[in-house]
């Protein structure tokens, strides 16, 4: 087994895509929720309430991006991980090729 290959297990075993979908689905149920109180906080004319309600919106968005972000660098780099197995199978392939014709 490859020193990459040994890499692309461990990132595999480690489950973080599925760990940040886990927590990005949370918050977006949280999201709904506090939308629905904010539209209640609107109709009984609590200000304060509702703006506490939007900081906590607003909060929930920047942690979401920011997930978003680091699911998308989790994504690209078992990309990484996957092109530079294949060159190392490419590579493997092609010296036992060259050692068969000498």
């Amino acid at each position: 087994m490859t020193i990459t290959e040994q890499v692309q297990e461990t990132v595999e075993q480690a489950d973080l895509v599925n760990k940040v979908q886990s927590i990005l689905d949370f918050l977006i149920t949280e999201t709904s929720e506090l939308e629905d109180e904010r539209e209640h906080a609107v109709k009984t004319n609590q200000p304060v309430y509702h703006q506490a309600i939007n900081n906590n919106i607003k909060q929930i968005y920047v942690t979401t991006s920011t997930l978003l972000a680091i699911r998308n660098d989790i994504e690209s780099m078992h990309d990484d991980i996957q092109r530079h197995i294949n060159k190392e199978k490419s590579a493997s392939v092609q010296s036992a090729n060259s050692t068969d014709n000498a």
